[in-house]
């Protein structure tokens, strides 16, 4: 009963003093706002990045002269030895691994009745490609064995030069211009969307030996794989290593002059990246909070000295030291708690505002919310204990005397 006085008697005092209430909650406010928002939008991005990533399959091997997170100067990559069609046979017949699909790549301009596109990735590839790389066919067909057999000028387009190529009219059994080479469509792949920024969509595949016979044989081979069933990702990645580096003739002390990257190696690169986002956050958070909690303080020393004649007749009347402790710190709890549940609504609305107004997700979680209204009660305990020792240690009669 008499906590529930305590809270009662804090919260007439604070709104008796709204417009000094409202400004020390400020800072408060702005510190849990940007916590919730910053906080939101990386969970919405996080479930976005992963749900992309399932969309290309999760347990690809892909080996290539470049690593998909380049550290340094591309130059030195350059200088590696081409990665032949040899190497992914010399993949494929590992007992770890499963299927596998060695592709070459292109730009080329693409073009159908005046419409022309500039510069789309062209794919050489296999059946297998379809599988390993998680294409699903929306209309036709994928290429075939006879396809690559027979250097069939065939081609499957992505959902994006479908569309922006023939619009509503159907493309299968249409030609389409690759660099000036005429090709027949034979299916259309559905649409997988963007991950991290870059389209999944934008490509056209055909049959890695018309590749060869149209586009030169020069270039090297990306080798996509998959470890065989039941056998571990890391295993599978070790094999491949030792098979290449003995291929190449890699001196055991020198490093590896290939790449064998995974989803992983993306994963890690993005959490970093969002790692530091969140320090970033924890800067304006921690700055926030440190200016939000010196204005309770203050605020609450200046009620101190307003109310020590107050004090001084609770003391008076029986009021022990614990008391006018408690109802000092009560109040800063309650100023850094509501000023913090506004900031908290204020990031949930700015969140969803910037998910509405631009391409960036956002996704209010619960851990959000409650770290926010966590750091905001820590912050009210803390900058709250010294203006509440030193209003219950005030001299009654002192107290009595104060004008």
């Amino acid at each position: 009963m008499e906590f529930r006085e305590t809270i009662l008697s804090s919260f007439r005092t604070l709104v008796s003093h709204k417009m000094r209430s409202a400004l020390t909650m400020l800072g408060i406010i702005i510190g849990a706002g940007s916590l919730v928002a910053v906080m939101s939008l990386v969970a919405g991005l996080n479930r976005s990045v992963a749900a992309q990533f399932q969309s290309i399959g999760t347990d690809i091997i892909s080996v290539s002269r470049y690593p998909w997170v380049q550290t340094g100067g591309g130059e030195d990559y350059r200088k590696r030895k081409k990665i032949t069609a040899e190497d992914a046979e010399a993949v494929e017949a590992l007992p770890s691994i499963g299927l596998t699909a060695p592709n070459v790549h292109t730009s080329r301009n693409l073009s159908f009745d005046g419409e022309v596109l500039r510069m789309i990735t062209i794919s050489g590839t296999t059946p297998e490609y379809e599988t390993i790389d998680n294409f699903a066919v929306e209309d036709g067909r994928f290429v075939t064995d006879i396809d690559v057999e027979r250097r069939r000028q065939v081609a499957v387009l992505g959902a994006g030069p479908a569309t922006e190529l023939y619009g509503a009219r159907d493309p299968i059994g249409k030609n389409v211009s690759i660099g000036g080479r005429r090709f027949r469509v034979v299916g259309v792949l559905e649409s997988k969307g963007s991950i991290l920024g870059s389209s999944l969509d934008d490509l056209v595949i055909i049959p890695i030996t018309t590749f060869e016979k149209v586009f030169g044989h020069y270039r090297s081979t990306v080798i996509d794989c998959q470890p065989a069933e039941g056998v571990p990702m890391q295993r599978a990645v070790e094999d491949i290593r030792h098979v290449m580096r003995i291929r190449r003739r890699v001196p055991r002390d020198a490093p590896d002059d290939f790449a064998i990257n995974t989803q992983d190696e993306l994963l890690a690169e993005y959490h970093s990246l969002t790692g530091m986002l969140y320090l970033a956050m924890i800067g304006i958070v921690g700055l926030s909070l440190l200016v939000g909690g010196i204005g309770i303080m203050n605020v609450m020393l200046v009620s101190v000295a307003e109310r020590t004649r107050e004090i001084g007749v609770r003391k008076a009347i029986g009021a022990k030291r614990a008391d006018i402790r408690s109802q000092f710190l009560v109040e800063s709890v309650i100023l850094s708690v509501v000023g913090g549940t506004a900031g908290i609504g204020g990031g949930i609305g700015l969140a969803f505002l910037v998910r509405l107004g631009t391409p960036l997700p956002a996704a209010v979680t619960a851990v959000s919310i409650s770290i926010a209204l966590g750091f905001s009660l820590v912050t009210g305990i803390v900058f709250g204990v010294y203006p509440a020792l030193r209003a219950g240690r005030l001299n009654p009669i002192e107290a009595l005397r104060y004008e």
